[in-house]
């Protein structure tokens, strides 16, 4: 089955949804750009590495000592035994009462942390017989809308690229979380409503971009992705490409339409989305 939506499905929205969605956006988006560009130009996928958090080694919820070492345990009943060195750490710290019999202080429960990492695919134009980067286009992810090491990662990086000969292209389909893109960082009373924003910003002209504002019923924009002048612009359909993606991705079997989608609804856009699928016997 087709996606139901005319324009973006707010089922993909989902943030658990959202990693695979994104992966497949950019490989689509660079694979249509490919067939367009020149031969002097090649579309190249890279990768943002960044840590957002840290986890625990093994989740866990109650330890006992045993012997010379400690036992860490799990809701799954395994054990993770400490070294002997970690507890013997500890050992100066309780091993004497004081003199006046205060009691020890608690054994503490030792974790091992973790990085979790993120790992975020974007697109660059390259002009090939210097390396140059000529366009760069990016897809935002729900970490670069929450407050967190993503977010303030993906604002340096846009803020160097405005001061950039680099042209600088933003695809926004999430409509929770901050406002991140180039464009909504002034004054934007003078957009008119909208759910999703695409803005392209050309190099060198630091405050002048060309904006594409949706609405959830509205079909997604085929746009101008810039090269260097003299070079005509190419085009990208992001409607054709977000299909793409939800007819490869076998989105019609693994999302449930009997329920409310995870993200933040308007309450016509509600109504709107109960009617459609309805009216889709889904």
């Amino acid at each position: 089955m087709a996606n139901p939506f005319p324009g973006m499905n707010p089922y993909l929205e989902d943030p658990n949804e959202w990693g695979d969605v994104h992966h497949r956006l950019m490989t689509y988006i660079a694979d249509a750009l490919q067939v367009q560009l020149p031969r002097m130009y090649a579309a190249r996928l890279n990768i943002r590495v960044y840590v957002d958090a840290y986890q625990p080694r093994i989740p866990v919820t109650r330890h006992h000592a045993q012997g010379d070492s400690m036992r860490v345990m799990r809701d799954d009943v395994s054990v993770l035994v400490l070294e002997k060195k970690a507890r013997e750490t500890l050992a100066p710290y309780v091993a004497a009462p004081t003199m006046l019999n205060v009691p020890p202080p608690a054994e503490p429960l030792i974790v091992f942390l973790e990085p979790l990492e993120e790992h975020e695919a974007y697109i660059e134009i390259v002009r090939l017989q210097d390396e140059h980067i000529v366009t760069l286009i990016e897809v935002l992810s729900p970490t670069n809308k929450k407050a967190g090491e993503g977010r303030g990662q993906y604002l340096r990086k846009q803020r160097e690229l405005l001061e950039s000969d680099t042209h600088l292209v933003e695809i926004d389909l999430l409509a929770n979380g901050m406002p991140t893109l180039a464009v909504l960082q002034g004054n934007t009373s003078v957009l008119p409503p909208h759910r999703y924003l695409i803005n392209v910003r050309r190099a060198p002209e630091r405050y002048r971009f060309e904006v594409y504002p949706v609405k959830l019923q509205e079909r997604l924009p085929r746009i101008r992705i810039p090269l260097m002048k003299p070079d005509p612009d190419v085009a990208l359909d992001i409607q054709a490409v977000l299909n793409q993606a939800y007819d490869n991705g076998a989105y019609d079997r693994l999302l449930n339409y009997h329920e409310p989608p995870h993200t933040t609804l308007a309450a016509d856009e509600a109504k709107w989305v109960d009617e459609l699928l309805r009216q889709k016997n889904l």
